[in-house]
């Protein structure tokens, strides 16, 4: 977007005190004025403390020469991602093989943690913008802040992992929908051929 757009936007996310004018040009500078990698910039920086408040009241708490902004948005998420605790990174990647849409009931069966523990770190996830809450009926389902994220979380897990996940969401699947796979039967295609089940591959 334009600077000018570009400023209004970081004003709306960060605020408008006095320190953050030149942050804001450096931003936009680096960013190339692009809405999605401004705004995890700005997280990032609440994250390793250059910036302190509440949203919308941020306030600039160290040099701007300490500033580094990587190259990319992918290369800004990878290093978000990488700063979070070990339970919540490996429930982010978890969540990226089942897909950008997470269903709750089959993101619970393969996490393998407690409800109370899921919900919790889930919360987290959410309060950091990584995730969205997105429906609440038929059945409670989550869905990645944007495409990248997803794309990033899921690229950060090692294909051996990524293999078993979707394994694990075919046999989900099959445990939760027994009495509809028909409805699902795309979804698990999809994951039957990513989790080298070939068999179910072909039947589905």
């Amino acid at each position: 977007m334009p600077p000018e757009s570009a400023n209004d936007l970081l004003t709306a996310v960060a605020g408008d005190d006095a320190s953050l004018s030149d942050l804001k040009a450096l931003l936009i500078d680096r960013t190339d004025g692009n809405p999605f990698f401004l705004e995890e910039s700005v997280r990032s920086l609440v994250e390793i403390g250059l910036l302190a408040g509440d949203r919308r009241a941020y306030r600039l708490t160290g040099s701007l020469r300490s500033i580094q902004v990587p190259a990319t948005a992918q290369a800004m998420l990878a290093a978000r991602i990488d700063r979070l605790p070990a339970e919540e990174k490996q429930l982010l990647q978890t969540a990226s093989v089942v897909g950008k849409d997470v269903p709750y009931a089959i993101l619970a069966v393969i996490a393998d943690r407690p409800d109370d523990t899921l919900r919790a770190d889930l919360g987290r996830l959410q309060a950091a913008e990584f995730l969205y809450e997105a429906s609440l009926y038929p059945e409670l389902g989550y869905t990645f802040k944007h495409t990248l994220t997803h794309d990033v979380a899921y690229g950060s897990l090692l294909q051996a992992r990524r293999t078993a996940l979707h394994a694990q969401v075919v046999e989900a699947i099959e445990r939760l929908y027994a009495d509809r796979l028909t409805e699902h039967v795309e979804r698990l295609a999809y994951h039957a051929l990513s989790g080298e089940e070939w068999s179910k591959t072909v039947a589905y």
